[in-house]
């Protein structure tokens, strides 16, 4: 169904019924969108590696095909009779000795998907990209914040990158196979908070008030978006996406400092008393990655991180919002629900 001006009420009405198949299920924002699909009355299959999916999605109604998403069997497998594919699973990694894998998670996991699904004849194909895509000044550290969109063509080339260039080689698969006919929308979210996170990735940020690095920050932004509303905007992408287009799932604007001393009042500590500047972040984080390869081991801080986390931009969900009715609560609500979960199963 294609959006053609004003958001039908029972929008999400087609979905009862039909068969939904989630990849990355066992995941911050792949079991959301579990959960709304199953809201919304979707059979719903997930693709993952074993077949134990743990606290998530423990005890509800899902059918589990077990495999690698870069095996061709098991994707034909997990693609039968299915009309809405949300493909969510992504390697997350950012250091240079990650790249292969990142590649092989992201690009050609990708590329077998999507050209399962033009085999099996979906009807709509949800690829979650990442805000980290959107292409943005390379000189945004420093002044005003900036603004961006859909409409910020990719510019990380040649900077030795692997989450925001395999990511968006996932979306060049994606786009081609549009060309080719299939219907296919891409999402770019942005920082992720909210209930639900049984993987603990955003964990160490809640503990950071109570460690000697909670109190720095550096003089970035961040764009603060709700796993509950991301996940619905999925849903919305799928049932009301034009085929082919892009959608920022983005939220509210905070400094890295004001994040941070958000989610230090969610858990009763102390925020950052200092702002670096990125010159100083790039540096820190060349040490950290320098000494990370030397022993062999994954960075705490790499380059790639500390770029990202200086970037003063801000991601519009103008687009989500005015074709999809796509809509985030306000980044503190978000924070709060996060800490609770944390703190309700003793991780704090």
């Amino acid at each position: 169904m294609e959006n053609g001006g004003e958001i039908p009420s029972g929008w999400a009405d087609v979905l009862r019924g039909e068969r939904a198949l989630v990849t990355g299920a066992t995941g911050f924002l792949g079991s959301a969108i579990v959960e709304a699909l199953l809201d919304r009355g979707a059979r719903v299959r997930v693709l993952a590696r074993g077949d134990v999916l743990g606290p998530p999605l423990e005890g509800r109604d899902v059918e589990v095909i077990v495999g690698a998403m870069t095996d061709e069997r098991v994707v034909e497998r997990a693609l039968r009779d299915v009309a809405y594919v949300f493909h969510v699973a992504a390697d997350l990694r950012m250091f240079p000795a990650a790249y292969d894998e990142a590649y092989r998670a992201n690009v050609t996991a990708t590329r077998v998907l999507v050209e399962g699904a033009e085999r099996a004849g979906v009807r709509r194909f949800v690829y979650t990209s990442s805000g980290s895509t959107l292409g943005k000044p390379r000189d945004a550290f420093d002044g005003p914040v900036r603004t961006i969109d859909e409409t910020c063509e990719y510019n990380f080339d040649g900077l030795g990158w692997v989450y925001p260039p395999t990511k968006f080689l996932g979306e060049v698969e994606v786009i081609a196979a549009c060309s080719r006919g299939l219907g296919a929308v891409i999402t770019h979210p942005t920082a992720i908070f909210g209930p639900g996170d049984w993987k603990k990735n955003l964990l160490p940020l809640f503990r950071a008030p109570s460690q000697w690095y909670g109190r720095v920050a550096t003089r970035g932004t961040r764009s603060v978006c709700d796993v509950r509303d991301v996940a619905e905007g999925h849903l919305r992408a799928a049932v009301l996406g034009r085929s082919g287009e892009r959608y920022a799932l983005s939220g509210e604007l905070l400094s890295v400092s004001d994040l941070m001393s958000a989610i230090a009042e969610s858990v009763g500590g102390r925020g950052p008393s200092v702002a670096l500047p990125a010159p100083l972040v790039l540096t820190l984080a060349r040490a950290s990655q320098t000494i990370a390869e030397l022993c062999g081991r994954a960075p705490l801080f790499s380059r790639e991180m500390a770029m990202q986390s200086c970037f003063r931009v801000w991601v519009s969900s103008a687009k989500a919002e005015r074709e999809l009715g796509y809509r985030s609560r306000p980044a503190r609500q978000s924070i709060r629900d996060s800490a609770e979960f944390y703190a309700a199963r003793g991780w704090l």
